[in-house]
């Protein structure tokens, strides 16, 4: 009886199709909103305390492991209890108001000690809103709503970066705003050091807007579930002893990723110290990525339902090694242009996005596709927590190595060579991911795609079905 009334729910159009509701893209976008008012800032927050390459690369560290060490936890606990509302509730208000706490950080040491608390925090919410969702739309539409989703979200990252960075060129603005406020005005925002201040409204802005994300997610209607089914609770070592293809995929993560995070504790030294960018043009360099990421993530998603998963998982990551390249090359790049040194990075993070949008959402895709759908939340979250231990090692070897190349071969060339040993990583990596499998057919590849993008092979298509 079981299997029969599992049959027709899946073959149901109405479940197959079904869409997100508004509240999800609501919540969605505030959280991210929130993100955006404060994360594109954190790296240069340290590298403006005093921070070094080892201290850098630490703190990515704590940013990679710290998110994702307890997400198996979280994951299978979701889908053990069915709240999955209140873990997304509580962990985006405690980890989003954690950030307020960051003005009273004194020393990098500091700083890498309150980040990892909040990054434990706001773990909570990360894979159970992504089993949240995933239970919210149907499988023949995934890619198309996944894209959508991320484009309403990376609009509001987007909007909230250019915000947090304009600020950041007033730095008069909380001067006036202290004294406007009176008493209360030295209670808010007490006298700090002057690069110091232009954090004070992001990062009280991500923690109110933290709260509002939390509450309204509770209004989310899940989709209710079988109570009297027994929920297994995944150990990490379990699912990935298991021979399939979420162990496949697993594994052939963990290459590339120890080579993408190798380069970024040096992206803002690149930014910051060689080319001098302000916090306004830091955030135009992550606006523009994320501009790009919009433009690209709902094509991209409509096409991974018609080409599949690893076409675009192999696009992405076959074009990442690009980026520390240019990063690497942009001081040369920028003189035989004749060309701001900035455009060079505005231009990396266009394609960046471009990467991002092709392989982000088709990853998690992936993941759902190859899930029980009892699981998924176990799965997303134990696929996080072993590749974050992957880009651990990356981040903190990159730091402590480009650290102690600097007594050797100076900084500038410490930082362009750990960029271009990222590059030339990455660039091997990517072909590890030929090794995945698709779980189910396709009505299209992503080279019959490519031809009809031709309009002289769109008018042979069509003569050819004429005759």
């Amino acid at each position: 009886m079981s299997n029969n009334e599992d049959t027709s729910t899946t073959d149901n159009p109405i479940v197959q199709h079904q869409k997100l509701p508004a509240s999800v893209y609501l919540v969605g976008a505030l959280t991210q909103f929130a993100l955006g008012m404060h994360s594109p800032f954190l790296n240069t927050y340290l590298l403006d305390m005093g921070a070094n390459y080892a201290e850098l690369g630490a703190f990515r560290s704590v940013g990679n492991i710290a998110p994702t060490i307890l997400q198996p936890v979280w994951g299978a606990s979701s889908d053990k209890v069915g709240r999955t509302k209140a873990f997304v509730a509580f962990g985006t208000m405690t980890g989003l108001f954690m950030v307020l706490l960051f003005l009273w950080a004194e020393t990098p040491i500091h700083m890498i000690i309150m980040y990892g608390i909040q990054s434990v925090l706001f773990s909570i919410q990360i894979p159970t809103w992504q089993s949240l969702i995933g239970g919210l739309m149907g499988e023949k539409n995934r890619g198309d709503e996944l894209g959508r989703l991320g484009t309403v979200v990376n609009v509001a990252s987007l909007i909230a970066t250019l915000a947090s960075g304009f600020i950041a060129g007033f730095p008069m603005l909380i001067p006036a705003i202290r004294g406007g406020l009176g008493d209360l005005g030295f209670i808010l925002f007490p006298s700090v050091e002057v690069w110091r201040e232009a954090y004070y409204i992001p990062f009280y802005i991500t923690a109110l807007i933290g709260i509002a994300a939390s509450l309204l997610s509770l209004k989310i209607q899940d989709r209710p579930r079988d109570m009297r089914e027994r929920r297994k609770f995944p150990p990490m070592l379990e699912l990935l002893s298991k021979p399939g293809d979420f162990r496949r995929f697993s594994f052939v993560a963990v290459f590339f990723s120890f080579a993408m995070s190798m380069s970024w504790p040096y992206f803002i030294v690149v930014q910051r110290d060689w080319l001098g960018n302000t916090l306004f043009e830091i955030a135009i360099a992550s606006a523009v990525m994320t501009i790009s990421i919009v433009v690209f993530t709902v094509p991209f998603g409509k096409l991974s339902d018609r080409v599949g998963r690893k076409p675009l998982i192999l696009l992405g990551r076959g074009l990442l090694f690009l980026i520390p390249m240019m990063y690497a090359l942009s001081m040369p790049i920028s003189d035989f242009l004749n060309i701001p040194g900035v455009w060079v990075i505005y231009t990396a993070n266009i394609l960046a996005g471009f990467t991002v949008a092709s392989s982000a959402n088709a990853i998690t895709a992936y993941i759902y596709d190859i899930a029980p759908e009892e699981e998924r939340g176990a799965h997303l979250a134990v696929y996080n927590t072993f590749t974050g231990i992957i880009l651990l090692l990356g981040s903190l070897i990159a730091g402590f190595v480009g650290e102690a190349l600097v007594p050797i071969i100076g900084s500038y060339m410490a930082v362009f060579w750990m960029l271009m040993i990222s590059s030339i990583l990455r660039f091997f990596g990517s072909f590890f991911y030929l090794l995945i499998r698709e779980p189910r057919t396709y009505s299209s590849s992503l080279w019959n795609e490519l031809r009809l993008l031709v309009p002289n092979r769109r008018h042979d298509a069509d003569a050819l079905r004429q005759h």
